[in-house]
C-alpha cells in the first residue's frame, strides 16, 4: 500500500538535520522517513497537550462559576471536593494511558 505523501520544504537548525541523519543510519532508511515519523509523534504529542489546555480552560471556567454562584446566594455550594479531584485523576490517567499506548 502506497501513502499519499505531499512534498514540503523547510527550514531545519543543522542539528537537527545531524540527528536525524544519524537516526536514518542507524535505522537504515531515508531521512524523509525519520522526519515524517518524528512529525507523528511530536503531533501526538500537542494534541494531547491540547486535550490538558481545553480541560484546564473547563476547569477555570467550572471555578469562575462555583465563585459566581457562591457570590449570588451567599451560602456555599454543596459539593465533594474530593470526589471532584479524584475524578480530574482518573481523567489525567486515562488520557496519559491513550498517549502511551500510541
Amino acid at each position: 500500500m502506497t501513502e499519499n505523501l505531499k512534498r514540503v520544504q523547510m527550514l531545519i537548525r543543522e542539528e537537527q538535520g545531524a540527528a536525524l541523519a544519524e537516526i536514518a543510519r542507524a535505522e537504515g532508511c531515508s531521512v524523509a522517513e525519520v522526519t515524517r515519523r518524528a512529525l507523528d509523534l511530536g503531533l501526538k504529542e500537542l494534541k494531547v497537550e491540547d486535550e490538558f489546555t481545553r480541560r484546564a480552560r473547563a476547569m477555570k471556567k467550572a471555578e469562575e462559576l462555583r465563585a459566581a454562584m457562591r457570590q449570588r446566594r451567599g451560602k456555599p455550594l454543596n459539593i465533594d471536593i474530593v470526589e471532584d479531584l479524584r475524578q480530574m485523576r482518573e481523567e489525567r490517567i486515562e488520557l496519559l494511558t491513550r498517549f502511551l499506548d500510541r
